[in-house]
């Protein structure tokens, strides 16, 4: 019976399979990064904000469906001002008309002149409000100053408004009843004539 061969010394062996195992390690501590930066956030914060993408026009993928609020009544619900002062969404008794927008929304750029005529035409007989959707302070007012609107504006802050009132994206329009029945939605912009459809609506309950 031969002799078994002697096993190669240490140095030979790293030699001829150092470099494998080396590159071995790397790949895996790179997937190992790679899996880590995709975990997701434990950030209270991240549950309940609801985000816009980058055209400002529909919400992220995912967002939960929220369903029409047509016919709620709305009741204690409140806003911020660009003073940073929280008001009341329904103070006066009177129809409301609720404008969400941003200034990355380009629609909101368009819609808001006419709807700065059509509160001009109609503020004795109801009350419009624009609500700067989850942006800075500094973004917003920018926004009202470009666009040249008169008519009182508030923030939501975290988008949690626009998320409870059916919102799916911006311009997103309301149009609320003295009694603070929510009477019709709407996604998209919308033209002066249309505008002045959800005033005589209310205006007529």
């Amino acid at each position: 019976m031969e002799p078994a061969p002697l096993p190669p010394p240490k140095a030979k062996v790293f030699r001829r399979f150092g470099p494998s195992i080396i590159a071995g390690v790397v790949v895996i501590f790179f997937a190992l990064a790679v899996l880590w930066s995709f975990r997701p956030s434990n950030s209270s914060d991240d549950a309940d904000v609801v985000k816009l993408d980058k055209t400002a026009t529909t919400l992220i993928p995912g967002a939960p469906e929220i369903e029409d609020p047509t016919g709620r009544k709305l009741e204690g619900i409140t806003y911020t001002d660009f003073d940073g002062t929280k008001k009341e969404l329904l103070a006066n008794n009177r129809p409301l008309l609720v404008n969400f927008w941003a200034s990355t929304c380009t629609p909101c750029i368009t819609e808001m002149p006419a709807l700065e005529r059509i509160w001009q035409k109609n503020k004795d007989r109801i009350d419009v409000l624009g609500l700067d959707y989850f942006e800075s302070v500094d973004a917003g007012l920018a926004m009202a100053k470009r666009t040249g609107v008169t008519y009182p504006l508030g923030r939501d802050e975290k988008g949690l408004l626009l998320k409870s009132f059916g919102g799916t994206g911006l311009p997103y329009t309301m149009i609320i009843g003295a009694n603070g029945v929510v009477l019709r939605v709407h996604s998209g912009a919308l033209t002066e004539s249309e505008m002045q459809e959800l005033v005589d609506t209310a205006v007529g309950r």
